[in-house]
């Protein structure tokens, strides 16, 4: 017991209040964001017609290209900003843009033009709020225990994907499609008041005076002029190209491979987050150690021998043990890497470099979904498992292989 006192004392959710406003309000908004993508989805498909399955890939499509267009110019708008200003203004811009949407679906006048619009703007100040949040981890925390701080961040999404998969489904049932849209408005609410009560000093550090194009050719040289970081960011990338059709072929598991029910379909979702966000959660109350590459190997190499386990096992409840060992495999390795990140890149250069390294990830993403839906549709899922599977596992030995950062 004086043990786990002393570990809850040492973590820097105790440690460090401002880090706890931006942990909790940050919470708050992702669980009303995953609400929001299951209302959005659900909409789609009820109001859409023949075509829903069509318009609903349309808006998952529309809601990544704003980071992939916007991420690196964003970043450099939050290294020229107070990043604290820069949070309250995403926040308070992507509250408005929901309650918009409610508005329109309360009033009866929202249609799938007026979809694709505001949720085109409400995924633009994503990329925005998150390349700030992440440049201001280490002011809210210390060098010591900054390691555990973004472990505990980057097991954000992980909960509220939990937590919004489990109760998404009820508030639904309960609230209808406006009630979600008020929630996940009200989510980016809480997160704005957090923000608001954040006392230390997010302003940029002082500079010679430079124009916006200037800092954000900086930025990019920066990136894609370090070898080591641009070797790290690739391979990231490319490892996002084969994990992220995991969100599509885990329906297909359920329907074409298991012929389970669609209660399944939440099992395994609850299953796959649960361990990413025990795994990072975990690491939030360990030291760093370095050992930061062989880590990443072994990372990568369970996600791999994970995507192996489900072309193997048949058994509903074997496939949730193996979902939870490749969701915990994906949270540590995201941790890690995130961690190493942190310790490397200047913090002048933070918000620049987690928007190009947040734009090189998603833009993998579509051209993975449309691989995989082909493959699938042209051979089978087990083929997708097997393909996504080998190449995990070849990329792990990649991460060996690549130069090394050397971290401050």
């Amino acid at each position: 017991m004086l043990q786990m006192n002393s570990a809850l004392k040492g973590h820097p959710l105790f440690l460090f209040p401002d880090f706890r406003r931006l942990f909790v309000g940050r919470s708050v908004s992702a669980v009303g964001d995953k609400f929001f993508s299951i209302a959005i989805a659900w909409w789609v498909l009820s109001s859409a017609g023949e075509g829903s399955k069509f318009h609903l890939g349309l808006v998952m499509a529309v809601n990544v290209l704003p980071v992939i267009i916007f991420g690196p110019l964003l970043g450099t708008l939050s290294d020229r900003s107070d990043k604290r200003r820069v949070m309250l203004a995403a926040d308070a811009a992507r509250a408005a843009l929901v309650l918009l949407l409610g508005l329109l679906l309360w009033s009866g006048r929202l249609n799938l033009y007026w979809l694709y619009s505001v949720c085109f703007l409400i995924s633009g100040f994503g990329p925005l709020f998150e390349s700030a949040e992440a440049a201001s981890i280490l002011r809210l925390t210390s060098e010591e225990k900054m390691p555990q701080a973004v472990a505990a961040d980057s097991s954000i999404l992980q909960m509220s994907n939990v937590i919004g998969s489990a109760l998404g489904s009820v508030l639904m049932a309960a609230a209808g499609v406006a009630g979600a849209f008020l929630f996940n408005a009200g989510g980016y609410l809480v997160s704005f008041a957090a923000v608001w009560g954040i006392r230390t000093e997010l302003k940029p550090e002082a500079r010679t005076e430079s124009s916006f194009i200037a800092e954000f050719k900086e930025g990019l040289a920066y990136t894609f002029g370090n070898r080591p970081l641009l070797a790290l960011i690739l391979t990231f990338a490319a490892f996002n190209f084969f994990v992220s059709p995991i969100l599509i072929l885990i329906p297909m598991i359920v329907k074409f491979k298991l012929a389970a029910s669609v209660t399944w379909l939440a099992v395994f979702e609850t299953f796959f987050a649960g361990g990413s966000a025990a795994l990072a959660a975990w690491l939030s109350f360990r030291e760093a150690r370095g050992g930061f590459y062989g880590k990443l190997f072994l990372s990568v190499l369970l996600v791999g021998l994970t995507f192996g386990g489900l072309y193997f096992f048949s058994d509903r409840y074997l496939a949730c043990a193996v979902l939870f060992m490749g969701g915990a495999a994906l949270g540590g390795g995201n941790a890690l890497a995130l961690t190493l990140f942190q310790g490397a890149v200047p913090d002048e250069m933070k918000g620049r470099f987690f928007s190009v390294l947040t734009t090189l990830a998603y833009a993998v993403m579509p051209l993975g979904f449309m691989v995989n839906g082909l493959l699938a549709e042209r051979f089978s899922v087990d083929f997708c498992l097997a393909f996504n599977g080998l190449a995990v596992l070849a990329l792990s030995c990649v991460v060996l292989l690549i130069p090394r950062v050397k971290t401050a």
